[in-house]
């Protein structure tokens, strides 16, 4: 398969996959009325509208690690059997191989990026007060 096989088989579904979904997206956003009201935007327990405060308060301050966890994992284990290939032997697989790692750290750039600003958010490792 081609360069430009792949770019056809591969790159444009996404593309056109990504900008389908951003489209509905805003679509939707500009057809849907946005009314907010106390009652959308109050806390619910288990279907019931709370009664007082509520008894627990989950920590945000490991939500950016999780993020980092959950990201990097998978990339990891999909990298695995590619060391194992033998890419050095043909300039087309070492071209895949390059191509494969390009588009993981791109993908993985944005999340990384979002995670580590939620780690430096000083706010969550505070310890609320009642």
């Amino acid at each position: 398969m081609s360069f430009t096989q792949a770019i056809l088989a591969f790159g444009i579904p996404i593309v056109v996959f990504l900008l389908a979904g951003y489209g509905g997206y805003k679509f939707l956003s500009l057809v849907v009325p946005s009314n907010p009201n106390p009652l959308k935007i109050s806390r619910f327990e288990a279907g019931n509208i709370p009664i007082g405060l509520g008894r627990l308060w989950f920590p945000l301050q490991y939500y950016g690690y999780l993020l980092i966890y959950t990201t990097l994992e998978p990339i990891i284990i999909l990298l695995l059997p590619i060391a194992y290939s033998d890419y050095y032997l043909s300039s087309v697989a070492f071209r895949n191989l390059l191509l494969v790692i390009i588009v993981f750290l791109i993908l993985m750039y944005p999340v990384l990026y979002y995670s580590i600003r939620q780690v430096n958010i000083i706010s969550y490792w505070e310890m609320r007060r009642e």
